[in-house]
């Protein structure tokens, strides 16, 4: 059986559609939606963890090489 993959709509990051033109069901989003809660939860800390000096020195001479 040949497939003309030019016949399925292009997914969209947007809108949710899949590779078929179909759209994921509600079990689906309420399974990524409570892995995207749990995986913030538990990397939360990544975000107030402070910078260590020689970090922010190397993030900072990243900057001015960019700049330049």
């Amino acid at each position: 059986m040949s497939m003309n993959h030019g016949e399925y709509r292009q997914p969209c990051k947007r809108d949710g559609v899949g590779r078929h033109g179909t759209q994921p069901n509600a079990d689906l989003k309420a399974v990524r939606t409570g892995i995207g809660a749990e995986l913030r939860t538990l990397h939360s800390g990544v975000l107030r963890a402070e910078v260590s000096h020689r970090m922010a020195e190397l993030l900072k001479q990243l900057d001015q090489s960019t700049e330049s």
